[in-house]
């Protein structure tokens, strides 16, 4: 590879990095009215993927809820599901639920998001 090959790679490389965090901060600003473009970037994937609107909670690992407005619609949406409210399980940002008498944490609002809940 000649010179200039390695010279255009090099160069190549940030600018498709900071193309995609642009593109994930435009999409971040028209969909959350954020510029936080890192905690948006999940989110992004899932709109160019076509599964944004996944509700699914599958062997405890990950659940992507719809925006929320408040917390007592994710836990009216949770109790569907069998799993209660447990606010005495709220910690470091953390909302707590219960389920079959296992606790679980699920991450606080992420541009409306909530998500990546974890057991405890």
């Amino acid at each position: 590879m000649t010179k200039i090959g390695k010279r255009i790679i090099i160069i190549a490389i940030p600018v498709v990095v900071s193309a995609v965090l642009l593109l994930s901060s435009v999409f971040s600003a028209a969909k959350f009215n954020t510029f936080n473009c890192f905690s948006s970037f999940p989110a992004f994937l899932g709109i160019i993927s076509g599964s944004e609107n996944v509700t699914e909670i599958d062997g405890g690992k990950i659940i992507m809820c719809p925006p929320a407005d408040s917390v007592e619609k994710l836990a009216d949406y949770l109790k569907g599901k069998g799993i209660e409210r447990d606010p005495e399980n709220d910690m470091g940002g953390r909302i707590g639920f219960i389920e079959n008498g296992e606790k679980i944490q699920f991450a606080s609002r992420i541009n409306g998001y909530y998500g990546l809940f974890t057991r405890v």
